[in-house]
Protein backbone atom coordinates (compact mmCIF):
# COMPACT_ATOMS: atom_id res chain seq x y z
CA UNK A 1 0.00 0.00 0.00
CA UNK A 2 0.82 3.53 -0.44
CA UNK A 3 3.29 4.64 2.39
CA UNK A 4 2.37 8.45 2.52
CA UNK A 5 3.93 11.58 2.60
CA UNK A 6 7.27 11.85 3.51
CA UNK A 7 7.65 8.50 2.74
CA UNK A 8 11.43 8.11 1.11
CA UNK A 9 12.57 5.69 -1.51
CA UNK A 10 15.97 5.79 -3.07
CA UNK A 11 17.51 5.91 -6.34
CA UNK A 12 21.04 4.99 -8.58
CA UNK A 13 22.35 8.04 -9.96
CA UNK A 14 25.30 7.98 -12.72
CA UNK A 15 26.68 11.73 -12.82
CA UNK A 16 29.01 13.22 -16.07
CA UNK A 17 31.54 12.25 -14.42
CA UNK A 18 30.22 8.42 -14.27
CA UNK A 19 30.53 8.43 -10.20
CA UNK A 20 27.23 6.59 -9.25
CA UNK A 21 25.62 7.88 -5.97
CA UNK A 22 22.40 6.63 -4.02
CA UNK A 23 19.97 9.58 -3.85
CA UNK A 24 16.92 9.75 -1.79
CA UNK A 25 13.51 11.20 -3.25
CA UNK A 26 10.02 11.69 -1.78
CA UNK A 27 7.44 8.77 -2.96
CA UNK A 28 4.79 10.74 -4.49
CA UNK A 29 1.08 9.54 -5.08
CA UNK A 30 0.49 8.87 -8.19
CA UNK A 31 -1.46 10.67 -10.04
CA UNK A 32 -4.02 10.12 -12.89
CA UNK A 33 -3.85 7.35 -14.87
CA UNK A 34 -0.42 6.38 -12.88
CA UNK A 35 0.52 3.47 -10.72
CA UNK A 36 3.11 3.56 -8.26
CA UNK A 37 5.58 0.37 -8.24
CA UNK A 38 7.53 -1.10 -5.01
CA UNK A 39 11.12 -2.33 -7.06
CA UNK A 40 11.89 -6.04 -5.84
CA UNK A 41 14.54 -6.78 -9.21
CA UNK A 42 16.13 -4.68 -11.86
CA UNK A 43 18.34 -6.09 -14.69
CA UNK A 44 21.37 -3.64 -16.05
CA UNK A 45 21.08 -3.92 -19.93
CA UNK A 46 25.00 -3.67 -20.19
CA UNK A 47 24.98 -2.59 -23.51
CA UNK A 48 22.56 0.96 -22.58
CA UNK A 49 23.61 1.78 -19.46
CA UNK A 50 27.78 1.19 -20.13
CA UNK A 51 27.00 2.49 -23.54
CA UNK A 52 25.67 5.70 -21.62
CA UNK A 53 28.52 6.32 -19.42
CA UNK A 54 30.93 6.32 -22.54
CA UNK A 55 29.20 9.14 -24.51
CA UNK A 56 30.02 12.68 -23.00
CA UNK A 57 27.39 14.05 -20.79
CA UNK A 58 26.77 17.47 -18.80
CA UNK A 59 24.18 15.81 -17.06
CA UNK A 60 23.39 13.15 -14.31
CA UNK A 61 21.08 10.48 -15.41
CA UNK A 62 18.96 7.45 -13.65
CA UNK A 63 19.71 4.25 -15.43
CA UNK A 64 17.72 1.26 -15.97
CA UNK A 65 14.25 0.34 -17.98
CA UNK A 66 14.13 -3.72 -16.41
CA UNK A 67 11.86 -2.96 -13.51
CA UNK A 68 9.73 -6.27 -11.86
CA UNK A 69 8.29 -5.17 -8.52
CA UNK A 70 4.52 -5.06 -6.86
CA UNK A 71 1.99 -2.40 -7.99
CA UNK A 72 0.99 -0.64 -4.14
CA UNK A 73 -0.77 2.21 -5.03
CA UNK A 74 -3.22 3.36 -7.96
CA UNK A 75 -3.83 6.82 -9.31
CA UNK A 76 -7.43 7.72 -10.36
CA UNK A 77 -9.00 6.55 -13.52
CA UNK A 78 -6.81 3.43 -12.86
CA UNK A 79 -8.93 0.10 -13.67
CA UNK A 80 -7.00 -2.63 -15.35
CA UNK A 81 -4.55 -3.18 -12.26
CA UNK A 82 -4.73 -3.93 -8.71
CA UNK A 83 -3.03 -3.30 -5.92
CA UNK A 84 -0.41 -6.11 -5.22
CA UNK A 85 -0.23 -6.83 -9.18
CA UNK A 86 3.13 -8.17 -10.05
CA UNK A 87 4.55 -5.99 -13.15
CA UNK A 88 7.29 -5.20 -15.48
CA UNK A 89 8.04 -1.75 -15.93
CA UNK A 90 10.10 0.79 -17.68
CA UNK A 91 10.72 1.82 -14.87
CA UNK A 92 14.57 2.86 -13.14
CA UNK A 93 16.70 1.50 -10.80
CA UNK A 94 15.10 2.91 -7.84
CA UNK A 95 13.27 1.50 -4.77
CA UNK A 96 9.66 2.95 -6.23
CA UNK A 97 9.18 4.02 -9.30
CA UNK A 98 5.53 5.60 -10.64
CA UNK A 99 4.83 4.97 -14.18
CA UNK A 100 1.86 5.68 -16.33
CA UNK A 101 -1.04 2.38 -16.47
CA UNK A 102 -1.31 2.37 -19.91
CA UNK A 103 -0.60 -1.19 -21.68
CA UNK A 104 2.84 -0.06 -23.58
CA UNK A 105 4.41 0.46 -19.93
CA UNK A 106 2.85 -2.22 -17.94
CA UNK A 107 2.30 -5.89 -18.12
CA UNK A 108 1.13 -8.46 -15.31
CA UNK A 109 4.23 -11.42 -14.37
CA UNK A 110 2.18 -14.48 -15.26
CA UNK A 111 1.81 -16.95 -12.00
CA UNK A 112 5.61 -19.19 -11.51
CA UNK A 113 7.56 -16.42 -13.14
CA UNK A 114 9.34 -14.71 -10.19
CA UNK A 115 10.23 -11.04 -10.07
CA UNK A 116 14.11 -12.25 -11.48
CA UNK A 117 13.06 -14.01 -14.54
CA UNK A 118 10.42 -11.04 -15.20
CA UNK A 119 13.06 -8.37 -15.21
CA UNK A 120 14.55 -9.74 -18.28
CA UNK A 121 10.76 -9.44 -20.20
CA UNK A 122 11.85 -5.37 -21.77
CA UNK A 123 15.29 -7.37 -22.62
CA UNK A 124 14.05 -10.22 -24.23
CA UNK A 125 11.48 -8.03 -26.32
CA UNK A 126 14.17 -6.44 -28.11
CA UNK A 127 16.08 -9.54 -29.12
CA UNK A 128 12.33 -10.23 -30.50
CA UNK A 129 11.67 -7.55 -32.22
CA UNK A 130 15.04 -8.47 -34.01
CA UNK A 131 14.10 -11.77 -34.63
CA UNK A 132 11.07 -10.50 -36.07
CA UNK A 133 12.41 -7.79 -38.77
CA UNK A 134 15.31 -10.43 -39.24
CA UNK A 135 12.50 -13.19 -40.94
CA UNK A 136 14.31 -16.10 -39.87
CA UNK A 137 13.18 -19.09 -42.36
CA UNK A 138 13.13 -22.60 -41.86
CA UNK A 139 16.23 -24.26 -42.81
CA UNK A 140 18.75 -21.71 -42.91
CA UNK A 141 22.07 -20.97 -41.38
CA UNK A 142 22.55 -18.34 -39.10
CA UNK A 143 25.14 -17.10 -37.14
CA UNK A 144 24.93 -14.55 -34.08
CA UNK A 145 28.09 -12.31 -32.65
CA UNK A 146 28.54 -10.93 -29.57
CA UNK A 147 26.73 -13.68 -26.60
CA UNK A 148 25.97 -10.33 -24.15
CA UNK A 149 22.09 -10.79 -23.28
CA UNK A 150 20.30 -9.43 -26.29
CA UNK A 151 22.37 -12.08 -28.11
CA UNK A 152 21.88 -14.94 -26.02
CA UNK A 153 18.30 -14.53 -25.95
CA UNK A 154 17.94 -13.76 -29.77
CA UNK A 155 19.69 -17.24 -30.00
CA UNK A 156 17.17 -18.93 -27.85
CA UNK A 157 14.58 -17.03 -30.22
CA UNK A 158 16.07 -17.96 -33.46
CA UNK A 159 16.80 -21.86 -32.20
CA UNK A 160 12.76 -22.34 -31.82
CA UNK A 161 12.27 -21.55 -35.72
CA UNK A 162 14.10 -24.57 -37.32
CA UNK A 163 16.90 -23.38 -38.61
CA UNK A 164 19.70 -25.92 -40.15
CA UNK A 165 22.55 -24.31 -38.21
CA UNK A 166 22.50 -21.92 -35.29
CA UNK A 167 26.48 -20.17 -34.59
CA UNK A 168 27.55 -18.44 -31.95
CA UNK A 169 30.19 -16.04 -32.24
CA UNK A 170 31.88 -14.31 -28.91
CA UNK A 171 35.49 -13.66 -27.50
CA UNK A 172 34.02 -15.17 -24.45
CA UNK A 173 34.51 -18.57 -23.70
CA UNK A 174 32.36 -18.93 -20.71
CA UNK A 175 29.16 -17.30 -22.81
CA UNK A 176 29.90 -19.47 -25.97
CA UNK A 177 28.95 -22.40 -23.18
CA UNK A 178 25.84 -20.54 -22.30
CA UNK A 179 25.09 -20.47 -25.87
CA UNK A 180 26.00 -23.77 -26.22
CA UNK A 181 23.49 -25.15 -23.46
CA UNK A 182 20.78 -22.68 -24.90
CA UNK A 183 21.01 -24.36 -27.93
CA UNK A 184 23.65 -22.91 -30.23
CA UNK A 185 24.61 -26.03 -32.60
CA UNK A 186 28.23 -24.68 -33.03
CA UNK A 187 30.46 -22.35 -31.29
CA UNK A 188 32.80 -20.24 -32.12
CA UNK A 189 35.75 -18.24 -30.20
CA UNK A 190 37.54 -16.08 -33.07
CA UNK A 191 40.77 -16.00 -31.10
CA UNK A 192 41.16 -20.10 -31.30
CA UNK A 193 39.90 -20.71 -34.36
CA UNK A 194 39.70 -19.53 -37.86
CA UNK A 195 35.99 -18.47 -38.21
CA UNK A 196 35.98 -18.17 -42.39
CA UNK A 197 37.32 -21.58 -42.82
CA UNK A 198 34.89 -23.11 -39.69
CA UNK A 199 31.18 -21.20 -41.50
CA UNK A 200 33.01 -23.03 -44.56
CA UNK A 201 33.02 -26.05 -43.31
CA UNK A 202 29.44 -25.80 -41.77
CA UNK A 203 27.76 -24.64 -44.47
CA UNK A 204 29.45 -26.57 -46.91
CA UNK A 205 30.57 -23.40 -49.00
CA UNK A 206 27.35 -22.21 -49.24
CA UNK A 207 27.77 -19.29 -46.66
CA UNK A 208 25.42 -17.76 -43.97
CA UNK A 209 21.79 -16.61 -44.69
CA UNK A 210 21.29 -14.76 -41.71
CA UNK A 211 24.14 -12.81 -39.91
CA UNK A 212 22.64 -10.86 -36.32
CA UNK A 213 24.61 -8.66 -35.34
CA UNK A 214 24.36 -8.29 -31.31
CA UNK A 215 27.56 -6.92 -30.10
CA UNK A 216 26.98 -3.44 -30.89
CA UNK A 217 30.48 -3.09 -32.18
CA UNK A 218 30.68 -2.33 -35.84
CA UNK A 219 33.68 -3.09 -36.24
CA UNK A 220 31.97 -6.61 -37.26
CA UNK A 221 30.10 -5.38 -39.90
CA UNK A 222 33.24 -6.60 -42.58
CA UNK A 223 33.33 -9.85 -41.17
CA UNK A 224 29.49 -10.03 -41.55
CA UNK A 225 29.44 -8.90 -45.08
CA UNK A 226 32.45 -11.73 -45.87
CA UNK A 227 30.18 -14.56 -43.78
CA UNK A 228 26.92 -13.49 -45.58
CA UNK A 229 26.05 -16.29 -48.82
CA UNK A 230 25.05 -14.02 -51.97
CA UNK A 231 21.58 -12.86 -51.44
CA UNK A 232 21.98 -13.37 -47.59
CA UNK A 233 20.90 -10.91 -44.86
CA UNK A 234 22.55 -9.00 -41.77
CA UNK A 235 20.42 -7.85 -38.73
CA UNK A 236 21.89 -4.97 -37.00
CA UNK A 237 20.73 -5.67 -33.42
CA UNK A 238 23.32 -4.24 -31.14
CA UNK A 239 23.17 -0.82 -30.67
CA UNK A 240 26.65 0.68 -31.87
CA UNK A 241 26.26 3.83 -29.59
CA UNK A 242 27.24 6.26 -32.52
CA UNK A 243 30.85 4.35 -32.93
CA UNK A 244 32.69 4.83 -36.10
CA UNK A 245 34.55 2.81 -38.47
CA UNK A 246 35.46 3.01 -42.07
CA UNK A 247 34.10 0.09 -44.03
CA UNK A 248 34.29 -0.84 -47.67
CA UNK A 249 31.03 -1.58 -49.25
CA UNK A 250 31.83 -3.87 -52.45
CA UNK A 251 30.93 -6.46 -50.20
CA UNK A 252 27.61 -5.52 -49.80
CA UNK A 253 26.53 -3.96 -53.28
CA UNK A 254 28.45 -7.40 -55.06
CA UNK A 255 26.70 -10.03 -53.18
CA UNK A 256 23.49 -8.09 -52.80
CA UNK A 257 23.27 -8.30 -49.16
CA UNK A 258 20.08 -6.88 -47.37
CA UNK A 259 21.44 -5.10 -44.29
CA UNK A 260 18.53 -4.56 -41.95
CA UNK A 261 18.08 -1.84 -38.71
CA UNK A 262 16.77 -2.52 -35.58
CA UNK A 263 15.74 -0.21 -32.97
CA UNK A 264 13.22 -1.44 -30.55
CA UNK A 265 11.54 1.68 -29.53
CA UNK A 266 10.16 2.20 -33.38
CA UNK A 267 8.59 -0.76 -32.51
CA UNK A 268 5.17 0.56 -32.93
CA UNK A 269 3.04 0.90 -29.56
CA UNK A 270 -0.46 0.66 -31.90
CA UNK A 271 -1.53 -2.80 -33.45
CA UNK A 272 -2.33 -2.94 -37.19
CA UNK A 273 -3.98 -5.76 -38.91
CA UNK A 274 -0.45 -5.99 -40.94
CA UNK A 275 1.75 -5.62 -38.15
CA UNK A 276 0.40 -6.68 -34.80
CA UNK A 277 3.36 -7.00 -32.71
CA UNK A 278 3.87 -3.71 -30.49
CA UNK A 279 5.57 -3.55 -27.94
CA UNK A 280 3.73 -4.57 -25.26
CA UNK A 281 2.32 -8.06 -27.33
CA UNK A 282 6.06 -8.50 -27.15
CA UNK A 283 7.06 -8.00 -23.36
CA UNK A 284 3.37 -9.83 -22.73
CA UNK A 285 4.83 -12.69 -25.13
CA UNK A 286 8.55 -13.21 -23.58
CA UNK A 287 6.87 -13.39 -20.28
CA UNK A 288 4.86 -16.07 -21.35
CA UNK A 289 7.18 -18.25 -23.15
CA UNK A 290 9.29 -17.58 -19.80
CA UNK A 291 6.32 -19.23 -17.78
CA UNK A 292 5.88 -22.10 -20.38
CA UNK A 293 10.25 -22.70 -19.98
CA UNK A 294 10.31 -21.75 -23.69
CA UNK A 295 13.28 -19.54 -22.78
CA UNK A 296 15.70 -19.86 -19.80
CA UNK A 297 16.77 -16.76 -18.24
CA UNK A 298 17.80 -18.13 -15.68
CA UNK A 299 21.00 -20.12 -16.84
CA UNK A 300 21.55 -16.59 -18.38
CA UNK A 301 21.83 -14.60 -14.70
CA UNK A 302 25.21 -14.69 -13.15
CA UNK A 303 24.86 -12.41 -10.29
CA UNK A 304 22.07 -10.71 -8.11
CA UNK A 305 23.78 -7.93 -6.40
CA UNK A 306 22.24 -5.80 -3.76
CA UNK A 307 21.41 -2.44 -5.49
CA UNK A 308 24.03 -0.10 -3.31
CA UNK A 309 26.72 -2.14 -5.24
CA UNK A 310 25.71 -1.25 -8.34
CA UNK A 311 29.46 0.34 -9.05
CA UNK A 312 30.89 -3.23 -8.41
CA UNK A 313 28.01 -4.46 -11.25
CA UNK A 314 29.28 -2.10 -13.48
CA UNK A 315 32.78 -2.96 -13.30
CA UNK A 316 31.88 -6.92 -13.67
CA UNK A 317 29.95 -6.14 -16.82
CA UNK A 318 32.68 -3.91 -18.10
CA UNK A 319 36.05 -5.67 -17.08
CA UNK A 320 34.94 -9.40 -16.00
CA UNK A 321 32.99 -10.40 -19.33
CA UNK A 322 33.83 -13.88 -18.51
CA UNK A 323 32.23 -14.02 -15.53
CA UNK A 324 29.56 -11.76 -15.60
CA UNK A 325 26.63 -12.03 -17.53
CA UNK A 326 22.98 -11.35 -16.63
CA UNK A 327 23.25 -9.23 -13.21
CA UNK A 328 20.31 -8.64 -11.47
CA UNK A 329 20.05 -6.19 -8.89
CA UNK A 330 17.78 -7.24 -5.92
CA UNK A 331 16.04 -4.19 -3.73
CA UNK A 332 14.06 -5.69 -1.43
Amino acid sequence: MYLGNGSVGTQIIVRPDNTIIMEDFEIEKPGCGEVLIETVSTLISAGTELGTQEQKRTESFVPGYSNAGTIIALGSDVSNYVVGDRVLSLGRHATHVTVSATAQSLAVIPNGVTFAQGAYGVLGSVSLHGVRRAKVELGEFVVITGMGLVGQLALQLVAQTGCESLIALDLSNRRLEVAKEAGATHILNPQYVDVYSEINRITEGRGIDLVIEASGYPELLPVAFQLARIGGRIMLLGSIWHRKIEVDFMDLHEKELTLVGCHQPKCPITSTHHFPWTQQYNRRQILKMISYNQLDVDILTTHRIPYHQIAEAYRLLRNERDKSLGVLLSWN
